[in-house]
């Protein structure tokens, strides 16, 4: 009851003093404002010769009832580690593990602070409204924890008019049952949208049982999954120099956690619950642009099972500010600090931690000739117990080929990057280790881009970027010469690889269509062993594949619209020591949708297949993944 009682009068404080400070600013008769200058999306301005990818609109209201975690898997080469069809699911950058990935929603940290990773299956898509990659290391940009890539998240942006609301509804194969709901208000200086969800999912497929004697057909028991939440955006042009937004992002979710084939039911479930609220204030002056950011989250985590009941509940307090002073053409130099308060309470720790951490930061961009642009980005982080090095970045367009048709670049980027410890591996009673040292690599990467324009009817884009990562002091829990699991800086890891992709987009009258191929080549393997015997070095790690690749395609034709997504995911290793290994699998995935315009409103239909061939497959050994299904929905959009 206290922490609620505490949220009440820090969203009084939020809503209260940042219009205060607003307002004060609002009188802009004394100067004129300088023009700022946008040199591209805002996720790749700072990020000159890093690889960054923006998932498709169009792809991402389609699947709006499933998880960010199945759309990335579908639209993206990234390996998820998913446990089960009611389990967790990770992702992993170039080779590097779940922790080693930053996930931001607006611009700050939504990560565990104990776990110091993403769960992406409790992350629902509804509510979302950009999706952006950044691949390889970005810690220089987005602090501790962007060592393999990071995943960038934005609320919706809303230029409605007037009333609008969206009504979905959906029901699929397997007991699934899904509906959302949104509806918003905009004029011209003022929006405000509530959206809310709710899915249902009993999971009850049958698989074959690869633990049993002639892997007998059984039916999936205890994987069901109830998920609710809801968001809310208002943006308030205060004046034309001040904006105000406020963001709240509520998700719950309640699942049985199917338990692996061969192994005894525990009648485990878990309980994952998060509260995100954020008030940002943006203002133009002559000194550029400047943005602060105040956040407060809540994350919950109930496990039980049998013997278990174990609970966290961890309270994080972020302020980012900062300035960004932008002239002209040439150049943008973004300065500012990020502060961080976390407050844990967990049945695993001897007794409550607390941590603060800040970092000072500054981005510069510098286009010296129209075809060139160069970014240098330098981090400094405080950590209370630790001292992370400066971590710089340095990275460079250069179109040298630019003509009517074609369009030839070459870019580069090396920077650096870090993690610090997560509040589990330093205070977990009885196995945390305080002596931890925070990890460090470093990432190099080439690439040469090409773009084909012909007139307004065909586009074509291809990619391709080599990469060279080294991360020291890998931490992995491993157990001590007593037999106790306790995390260590055990290795010295070495990854490599290739990255391609290409996109083409055709008009032929009312037709259009657009494909998406990708591929990455991944070897991660240790290169040295700081603890053990050291048998496993040179070795690729486990679950990370060297083979990754999808191919994308959508045709729309007047009212009809088809997407379809084939997945390849080549052979895992399941241990270090390369002696077992899940098979590789190819998955199908066709959505077919009609609109139906009712005077100003549209109805959509949606027909879908997931894994069409009916594939057979796993992501983490025995655990079961559903078989092909099929799902039906009606989407109605006003205004």
């Amino acid at each position: 009851m206290a922490k609620f009682s505490f949220l009440k009068v820090w969203l009084c404080a939020c809503l209260g003093t940042i219009p205060a400070v607003a307002l004060a600013q609002q009188d802009t008769t004394a100067y004129e404002l300088r023009t700022v200058e946008v040199f591209g999306k805002p996720a790749e301005v700072y990020a000159a010769g890093s690889r960054v990818v923006q998932l498709d609109s169009a792809f991402l209201s389609t699947y709006s009832s499933g998880s960010l975690a199945e759309a990335l898997q579908a639209r993206t080469p990234l390996y998820f580690k998913t446990y089960g069809a009611s389990g967790s699911s990770t992702v992993a950058f170039r080779g590097t593990n779940a922790s080693q990935t930053a996930v931001l929603w607006n611009g700050l940290h939504i990560a565990s602070p104990i776990l110091g990773q993403a769960d992406f299956s409790v992350l629902p898509l509804s509510g979302i409204g950009d999706v952006a990659l950044q691949h390889g290391a970005a810690a220089a940009t987005y602090g501790s924890g962007a060592i393999g890539g990071a995943v960038l998240l934005n609320s919706p942006k809303y230029n409605i008019e007037g009333f609008g609301g969206d009504l979905k509804l959906e029901t699929g194969s397997f007991g699934k049952y899904f509906g959302s709901g949104s509806l918003g208000y905009g004029s011209k200086d003022f929006s405000y949208a509530l959206s809310a969800y709710g899915n249902l999912a009993k999971n009850n497929f049958t698989y074959r049982d690869l633990s049993r004697f002639g892997t007998p057909e059984v039916r999936q028991e205890h994987a069901q999954v109830q998920q609710h939440g809801l968001t809310q955006d208002l943006n308030w042009q205060i004046s034309p120099s001040t904006e105000l937004s406020l963001h709240g992002w509520y998700t719950f979710s309640d699942r049985e956690l199917q338990p692996a084939m061969g192994s005894v039911n525990t009648n485990a479930m878990q309980l994952d619950e998060s509260l995100r609220l954020m008030a940002a204030l943006q203002h133009q002056s002559q000194l550029g642009q400047t943005d602060v950011k105040l956040a407060y989250f809540n994350d919950l985590l109930h496990y039980t099972d049998n013997s278990t009941d174990s609970k966290a509940d961890v309270d994080t307090y972020q302020l980012q500010a900062e300035q960004t002073y932008t002239y002209g053409e040439r150049w943008s130099l973004r300065g500012g600090v990020n502060l961080q308060h976390f407050v844990a309470r967990n049945d695993g720790y001897a007794s409550e931690q607390e941590e603060s951490r800040a970092s000072l930061f500054a981005l510069f961009r510098y286009d010296p000739v129209q075809p060139l642009q160069l970014t240098l980005n330098l981090r400094q982080a405080l950590v209370e117990n630790y001292n992370p090095p400066l971590t710089p970045a340095l990275g460079f367009n250069w179109k040298f080929l630019n003509s009517n048709r074609h369009q030839v670049s070459l870019k580069g980027n090396a920077s650096g990057s870090y993690r610090v410890p997560t509040l589990n591996d330093r205070f977990w009673a009885g196995a945390g280790n305080p002596d931890l040292k925070p990890e460090q690599g470093w990432n190099y990467e080439l690439g040469l881009r090409h773009v084909l324009v012909q007139g307004n009817t065909f586009l074509l884009e291809t990619e391709a970027t080599g990469y060279y990562m080294l991360i020291d002091d890998w931490i992995q829990w491993a157990p001590n010469r007593t037999g106790l699991w306790r995390p260590t800086n055990l290795q010295k890891v070495e990854s490599k690889g290739i990255e391609l992709s290409t996109t083409a987009t055709a008009t032929l009258g009312d037709l259009k269509l657009r494909s998406t191929a990708g591929y990455t080549y991944t070897s991660s393997v240790q290169a040295a062993v700081y603890e053990g015997s050291g048998s496993d070095k040179g070795k690729q790690l486990m679950y990370v594949p060297r083979h990754k690749a999808i191919l994308a395609a959508d045709a729309n034709y007047k009212n009809w619209s088809l997407l379809g997504n084939l997945n390849y995911t080549g052979l895992r290793y399941t241990s270090n020591s390369e002696t077992s290994h899940l098979d590789d699998f190819m998955l199908l995935n066709l959505s077919l949708s009609r609109k139906l315009q009712l005077g100003q409103n549209t109805l959509l239909l949606t027909l879908r297949s997931d894994n069409l061939t009916n594939a057979a497959y796993q992501t983490m050994a025995y655990r079961a993944m559903p078989p092909r299904g099929y799902t039906f929905s009606l989407r109605f959009i006003i205004p």
